[in-house]
């Protein structure tokens, strides 16, 4: 059992876990909750041993130790990352990516090709073991980490937003997947903002609120209102006033998709948000994309009744788009540098930046701290951040609420509705049907590539 006593874990004078218990037992699926800067990354990194605390003990198996991020992984604690892309080699064949390097130097390929199909089969893949893992879907890649995992004998596996970017069906393979291996005697700290999926597979939760705990116990006996009180200290207000679209087309466009060799046409209103849903694969992104210049074919797009082609990247932000893109810490982040460098990328305006920030509530220390120390959720809204410096028309929001919590995404919420009541035009995907008509006003369905239902909320 891998135990936590007292810890507080300071950076400088800000304090980000105070006086913080925590246990996880061999067997047990421990949900992990709390709002965007509650401690919860901060409280991984002291399990993993990417951090050390300020004060505190932690012990396994009754015995003090020091954990550094080898002598995690020597007594089996491993985590499988959020960022899935970022944590495999994506142009390696599948069996280099799930078996220890070590295995790899030392072993002839055909042999090392059978170990990794038998470990493959243990989380539920048959794939075939010499292809690059880049051409794999996400699910598909969820599965090789976690594989990767168990062959360097987990004994505890930490997961961040494992389904956060899954389909349905995905989501419930994964978490099949977790209870078996929960039933194999692993320990898994699962960090979600779903409630479904604790109320199905852990067997206790945690609540952390500004680094304390605030409940530890089985998450299946709390009510929704009590979940929101634990998290924020306070109820949230669902109802939303949305916008009233203007009777004017703003945006009408017919977009190529080549990964499905598909048509599609779509109109959006001025002052509307326009949601896009669909499962995983189902085309969202690649529309985004289209509109924005990175499908790498020319598109005809008519903005305000006059035509305009779009080539690049650099064409769409001239006609006034901007892009918040699904994967954040890839696409949407300089992870280098600072939240001031980041917020200013677009705009190069530094005058405005903390009252932009200010405005979709994000939680940092200063400025000129790097991007890369904030919570995934306060990422989310600095990629947010750089497009309102400037004035745009119309905001492609790719999956902006994936990976975080319910008070972050109310704070995206209001200002998306903010932004159509000042008359822009938001194109909002999502694979959350409630999401979409919690902030749209219209939704149109997506499925490889075609639009298959669409209409009012």
């Amino acid at each position: 059992m891998i135990r936590l006593e007292r810890i507080t874990k300071q950076y400088g004078d800000v304090t980000v876990l105070d006086q913080l218990s925590f246990s996880l037992k061999p067997g047990d699926i421990h949900g992990l909750l709390g709002l965007n800067g509650a401690g919860k990354s901060t409280l991984i990194k002291l399990l993993n041993g990417t951090a050390e605390p300020t004060s505190g003990e932690l012990s396994i198996d009754g015995k003090s130790i020091r954990l550094t991020p080898a002598e995690a992984i020597r007594h089996g604690i491993i985590t499988v990352s959020q960022e899935v892309d970022d944590a495999l080699y994506l142009d390696l064949p599948v069996y280099e990516n799930v078996l220890p390097w070590q295995t790899v130097k030392r072993i002839r390929p055909q042999r090392l090709k059978q170990r990794a199909k038998r470990v493959l089969s243990r989380v539920g893949l048959e794939v075939d073991p010499t292809r690059p893992a880049g051409h794999f879907p996400l699910s598909v890649k969820q599965r090789l980490l976690i594989a990767r995992a168990l062959e360097s004998d987990a004994k505890y596996l930490l997961l961040d937003e494992p389904t956060a970017a899954l389909s349905e069906t995905d989501a419930d393979a994964l978490l099949e997947l977790l209870q078996t291996l929960a039933a194999e005697g692993v320990g898994i700290v699962l960090v979600t903002h779903r409630s479904n999926e604790l109320t199905r597979v852990t067997s206790t939760s945690t609540f952390l609120r500004d680094g304390r705990v605030v409940y530890d116990g089985p998450y299946q006996s709390l009510s929704s209102e009590a979940v929101q009180t634990f998290l924020s200290g306070t109820t949230f207000d669902a109802a939303l006033e949305k916008a009233v679209p203007e009777d004017k087309i703003c945006l009408s466009a017919q977009l190529t998709l080549p990964a499905f060799q598909s048509e599609i046409s779509i109109e959006a209103y001025r002052g509307e948000v326009l949601g896009i849903g669909g499962l995983t694969g189902s085309g969202k992104t690649e529309l985004m994309e289209a509109l924005f210049g990175l499908s790498g074919i020319r598109q005809s797009i008519t903005i305000d009744g006059n035509e305009h082609v779009i080539k690049e990247p650099t064409d769409a932000v001239r006609e006034g788009f901007a892009l918040v893109p699904e994967e954040r810490r890839r696409h949407g982040l300089f992870l280098d540098e600072t939240i001031e460098r980041n917020v200013i990328a677009v705009a190069g305006k530094a005058t405005r930046v903390s009252d932009v920030l200010a405005s979709l509530r994000v939680r940092y220390a200063n400025v000129k701290q790097p991007v890369s120390e904030l919570s995934g959720g306060n990422q989310q809204k600095v990629v947010f951040s750089k497009w309102l410096l400037d004035d745009r028309d119309i905001y492609l929001l790719d999956e902006p609420t994936k990976g975080i919590d319910i008070a972050a995404k109310q704070d995206v919420y209001e200002r998306v509705i903010a932004l159509a009541k000042q008359g822009k035009t938001v194109l909002f995907t999502s694979s959350e049907r409630h999401e979409l008509e919690r902030v749209a006003n219209r939704i149109v369905w997506l499925d490889r590539g075609q639009i298959v239902e669409k209409g009012g909320v």
